[in-house]
């Protein structure tokens, strides 16, 4: 990553912990003194880094960002956990929505060469992933399995809507 590379991650990484800590934890949606709704922005940071990012410093920008949410939230490494996972399972994304021609890494590490239709998806998947670990290190027992199910399936789509909103706006542009 060269200087301006990290100074805009930088920036970044500022405005969505920003963003999930004083926004977008506010919001919720409580039905039987259940929490069903978690607006959860923060994973867009890992998504967004440059393509061709190292897995390590993918994982550990995941580390710090997790952290950093646990801190705000005081919820003992569960966002950290989620955090490392999508920093993880994030090449295995990439891989499977790789284009026909491959990746244009070398002319532009940023993804400004790839289609609306390809954000939404990869963005959808990193939150399902997200989400999907957070729910479930958050229960941390199968036997809640339908609260994980239908937490992650309310929970996705608003985040995603959110994510969307957020990627038009900060999206590199050609």
């Amino acid at each position: 990553m060269s200087g301006s590379d990290t100074l805009s991650n930088g920036l970044r990484f500022a405005l969505l912990l920003f963003l999930q800590v004083f926004l977008f934890r506010q919001i919720g949606l409580v039905f039987s003194e259940k929490d069903y709704l978690a607006v959860l922005v923060s994973p867009l940071f890992i998504a967004l880094l440059p393509l061709a990012t190292p897995r390590p410093l993918v994982v550990l920008a995941g580390f710090a960002l997790g952290l950093g949410t646990d801190f705000f939230y005081e919820s003992l490494g569960v966002h950290m956990s989620a955090a490392v996972f999508l920093g993880y399972v994030r090449r295995f994304i990439l891989g499977a929505l790789e284009p026909r021609d491959g990746y244009k890494v070398e002319a532009n590490s940023r993804g400004r060469d790839l289609s609306l239709n390809w954000w939404m998806t990869y963005i959808a998947l990193c939150l399902l992933a997200y989400c999907g670990w957070y729910f479930a290190m958050e229960f941390f027992s199968p036997v809640f399995w339908r609260d994980i199910l239908l937490k992650t399936v309310i929970s996705v789509p608003v985040s995603w809507v959110a994510g969307m909103a957020f990627v038009f706006l900060a999206r590199p542009r050609v």
